[in-house]
This record gives C-alpha cells, structure tokens and sequence, in this order.
C-alpha cells in the first residue's frame, strides 16, 4: 500500500451526516452519502431519479453493492495476480454480505456511527472481510479498542496503523477504498440538538397552544441567539425572551395565552414570573421570607400554584388559586413541596414529597393527595416516594418520581384508576435500573409525556433492555417493567415536552448533546439539519488545528470539542479570516469530535491528537 493512499484517507473529512430518514424520497446520492460522507469525494453516475428505501438495512446493502460494483472494475494499479485473487474473493464476500442483510446495530451512540462489531457479534463490512480472510484476531482487537472509530481513526492509531496496513496490502485494497465501503449505522431512534441546542442547562421545556416552545434553563445562547436564561423556539429558530432574573426555575404554564414561569427568584423575594410580550413581570404569591412556586395548572379559565412559604415554624405548602385578579389559599397546608397538580376525575391532585399535613408526623398523606371537603385526603394507599410528575391517560392517574436511593428503593412509575384503591408499580424490577454515579445519587424520573399508549419519562434514570443501555429517557410500554432506553441523553434530563406536530424534546444538562434534543415521533427520524463537512488540518495534529469555516456558515460560528467519554475541553478557539484555530497541545492523545454552529447550520468532523 502506497504512502499516498493512507494519508488521503486520514485527511478526508469525517463528519456526522444530516438524518434523512430511508423512506424520504431523494436524489440516490443524498441516501448514499447519509451511509458514508465518502461519497462525496466519488463522482460516480448514480440515478437522477428521486428513489426511498424500505428501512435503513435496504438502504445500506444498496450502498455496499454499488461500492462493489465499482471496485470490481477499478482495482489500484500494480496489483500482484496474488493481491488481485484475493481482492475478487472479498468482494464476491462483500456481495453475499449486502446480500444478507444482517448489519451492526448502533447501541453506542445516539447518531449515525460506524460500529466494528456490536455487542450480538455481527461485524461492519470492513471487519467482516477481516473475519472471512482469517484475521478474527485483528477485527476483534480493533473492535475492542475502537468498536466506534472511523478507518481513518484506526489508521491513525498506532496499534492498528501497521496491521491494517498490512492486511490492505495483501488482500489488494486502498485505505480509500476501505473508508468508502465503511457504513454508519444508526442508533433505534435518531435524535439531534434543537436548533444547535444551548450553552447551559434546559431547566424547562413547555408546549405551547400555537406549535413553538418555551425553553428556559441557566444558558445565555440558545441555537446562536444571545439571550438571559430563555427564549422561544418556532420550529426554525431560537428568539430571546427578556431576561429572567436570577433564582430557580421550578415550573411552566401557558394560561390565557400568557406564559407563567415559577420558582424562587432574588432571594425569595418573587416567586412567579409573567410574559407582558415585552418582558417578564414579577409577583409573589407565596409571600414570606423565602417564596417559592413549585407547581403550575391552568384549567377551565382558572390558574393554580403550588409553593410553600417561610414561617418561624417552618415551611408549609399549599395552593392557591388566581380568581379575577386575586389569589386566594385553599384550606389545608403540608409538611413537603409540592412538584405537581393535575385534575383527575374532577377533583385536584397534588403530588410531591410531603407526607402529611403541616408540623403532622403521623404519615396520613404519603406523597399523592386529592383535594375534598376543604382539605387533602391521600389518594389509595399513597407512594412510597417523592412525585415529581402527574398524568392522567385513558381516565389512569400516572405518578412518576424517585427510583432508588442509598435508602432503598421506591415505585419511580405507578398507576391507579377506577375506584382509586391501588396503586399498580409500574416499573417495580429495579435490577433493571441503575443507580447513577456516585453510587448514593438518587435515581428519579422527573417528567413525563404521553404519546398514543407510550409514556415518555425524563429524568436521571438508567435502564437496560437486553445489550442496549441508556440514561435520561425511557417509554412505558404498557404494562409493568415494559420499560425501555429510549435515548442516551449522556447525563441528566429535567423536562420533556410533545409539541402538536409530534416532536418529543428533552432538556437537561448535557455537554455532549447541547442540553435540549428532539425526535420526530411520527417517523423515529429527528428533524433534518443543515450538516456540514470540515476541513482539518493537519490530521492528525500535535499543537495545532486549523479548520476552513464553511461559506455558508456566519462569522458568529460557536466551537465545541469534544474527547472520547464525552466531555467538553478547552482549546482557546480564534478565529482568522475564514478559519477557526485550535490551541490542541494540552489535549491528551486520542480522538475528539469538533462541531461549529450558528444556529442554522451544525458542521462536523473528528481529529486525532498524537
């Protein structure tokens, strides 16, 4: 194998492509290069006619016979007829292969990756050609130490470099060659950051009456847009929604049209926030000492919240209630926060970590109570565990909230219905949901969302189901410990919201993931961005990385590194001209991921540093 032929793979741009889903109609160029970006850089005829794919295994063994096709009749010059026999017979392998269909699942990542062997033993392409040559032992050390990595990763590192070198040689390929026949797989369900996401946490996401969203959290950009801890997404783009002030953000509701956000703010001195349309206006409802609205509901022209109030005994909790202008306290305080309040069968529900009335010991009111007669009565036989979220399904109360702690365990999902005797736990098997790290970390399930007869559940919340793993979101499937990942939100999800196009948005707190994702639960594809290929150099590097900002991109261009467990670091970027510089000599050696965007457009690649 010629020097030439390696470093042209190792410069050539690895990028994450845009989602087009398989049965989009379009150009059969666009599918191939959603399979491999290496299509790019191959001017073959391919059909002009607009073509879609069954699923995404059609498409990919569309893509890899067509690659064969081409090899078959292009092989590198200067091959040895030894070289050239073994070239043949892999690619009669790689044909039967395409052929059967039986490709690696993504269980790893939440976008479209290659995968060197997934955890059931089915090889990619490439390292199944190793397998059917002999060389079991080179794919599953490559697998073993880079199941995820891109040919041009593998080459660049210097365990692989030389035997994959080597078994390319003597089997009659290039490392082109091989980096195009390479797939990416897709993960079950395919998620992308809203709009480019934001730069800190998303503490509420809420759907509103007209299709956009209300996002509110700690960040200051939002998609490329400046803004002070909220904005406004339409379904295109992030627009700044004044300045909220400093404090805690608890909760969210669209009532008359006007948008309410509770919490604690300025010390407790306000504790509900309201949208004038020009800027946030402040009250307190739970006047004290240290106010706090802990829970909002608007119904049948009336608004509710929840929130406690400060007291030389302490702090109860309770409810009030907005009528033409005034708030007034419903009888009946309790010794915890309420997190939630729903209607259900026309009486008012409140959950949350109180366990009876105020300064009351006795545990009359564990965690789930309805509001009658004046007063609060516990709903059946209560949970034994704090409820952060209420829903009521087909005529069914759902309660969601704390999972396991160094205390023990609780009922995390539960449901009760008919003539409200019982709760049923709905996710009791807790061997199947990991405790988050540090080990004494509650694991807890904070929101939820239903969608057809599947509840949707964020929180910080690991689950398994078979080989796949996943933490921030699970969907209930019906019936007790029916749960599943859903998505790898790669830390902890506070808020998740269904807007009425159908697409599922979780916030949270996640670098990698630019804190709020979004799914088109219509299709399971996520909504198509603009992704764009970079241009590194030089790749590998040692101190320093260049990378040619993309025309259409603007000049407010936001950079993020990130290394390979997912982690942010730091890398001083400048920009000059047309290009962004990267200070890399602290970075440890390994492979890092490298996105810029500004909001309407995402570009990415990935460098190695030596």
């Amino acid at each position: 194998m010629t020097r030439h032929s390696l470093l042209s793979a190792l410069i050539a741009p690895i990028v994450a492509t845009a989602q087009l889903a398989p049965g989009t109609t379009a150009p059969l160029a666009a599918h191939m290069q959603e399979v491999n970006r290496q299509w790019q850089h191959h001017a073959l005829p391919l059909v002009t006619t607009p073509v879609r794919f069954t699923n995404d295994t059609e498409r990919i063994a569309q893509h890899l016979h067509l690659v064969r096709e081409h090899l078959a009749t292009h092989a590198p010059a200067g091959l040895s007829s030894t070289q050239r026999m073994e070239r043949d017979e892999l690619l009669e392998v790689l044909d039967r292969y395409a052929d059967a269909g039986r490709f690696p699942k993504n269980q790893v990542l939440p976008y479209r990756n290659p995968i060197f062997i997934d955890p059931f033993g089915t090889a990619c392409a490439v390292g199944h050609l190793m397998i059917a040559s002999g060389d079991r032992p080179l794919a599953e050390r490559i697998d073993a130490a880079m199941e995820t990595g891109y040919l041009a990763e593998i080459l660049a590192d210097a365990r692989f470099h030389d035997p994959v070198a080597t078994w390319a040689a003597a089997h009659g390929f290039t490392a082109d060659e091989l980096a195009w026949i390479q797939p990416g797989y897709q993960p079950p369900v395919l998620w992308t950051p809203l709009g480019g996401g934001t730069n800190g946490t998303v503490d509420e996401v809420l759907a509103l009456a007209n299709g956009d969203l209300l996002v509110a959290g700690t960040f200051t950009d939002a998609g490329g847009t400046t803004c002070a801890r909220a904005a406004r997404w339409n379904g295109s783009s992030y627009t700044a929604l004044g300045e909220l002030p400093d404090g805690t953000i608890n909760c969210a509701v669209e009532h008359g049209g006007t948008l309410y956000i509770g919490g604690a703010f300025n010390n407790g001195q306000v504790d509900l926030l309201h949208w004038n349309g020009e800027w946030w206006e402040a009250e307190t409802v739970f006047a004290s000492k240290s106010a706090e609205v802990t829970a909002l509901l608007s119904r049948e022209g009336l608004l509710y919240a929840a929130g406690g109030r400060a007291g030389f005994a302490g702090i109860d909790h309770g409810v009030q209630v907005q009528e033409e202008g005034s708030w007034n306290m419903m009888p009946g305080v309790l010794n915890g926060p309420i997190h939630a309040l729903v209607f259900h069968e026309d009486r008012l529900i409140a959950g949350g970590a109180f366990t009876g009335a105020f300064l009351s010991n006795q545990n009359e009111l564990m965690h789930v109570a309805r509001y009658s007669d004046g007063g609060w009565t516990q709903v059946a036989d209560g949970l034994d565990g704090t409820v952060h979220d209420l829903l009521v399904h087909d005529n069914a109360l759902y309660a969601t909230g704390d999972m396991v702690s160094m205390a023990g365990t609780s009922f995390g999902l539960a449901s009760i219905e008919g003539d409200l005797a019982e709760w049923t736990r709905l996710m009791p098997n807790i061997q199947n949901y990991i405790t988050p790290s540090p080990v004494d970390a509650p694991s807890v399930a904070r929101s939820m969302v239903v969608h057809g007869d599947r509840i949707f559940i964020a929180g910080d919340i690991y689950t398994y189901a078979g080989l796949t793993l996943g933490r921030g979101v699970v969907v209930y499937n019906g019936a007790p410990d029916q749960v599943e990942p859903y998505c790898d939100f790669m830390g902890p999800a506070n808020t998740i919201a269904l807007t009425n196009n159908d697409q599922l948005v979780v916030g949270g707190s996640s670098q990698q993931l630019h804190h709020i994702i979004s799914t088109d639960l219509t299709t399971g594809i996520a909504p198509e961005l603009a992704v764009l290929g970079l241009q590194l150099f030089p790749n590998p590097t040692v101190d320093r990385l260049s990378i040619t900002i993309p025309r259409s991109m603007t000049t407010t261009t936001r950079v993020h590194v990130i290394d390979a467990s997912g982690r942010q670091v730091n890398t001083d970027p400048r920009t000059i001209a047309d290009r962004i510089e990267l200070d890399t000599h602290a970075l440890a050696a390994g492979t890092y991921v490298v996105e810029l965007s500004d909001g309407s457009h995402t570009a990415t690649g990935r460098f190695v540093k030596r």
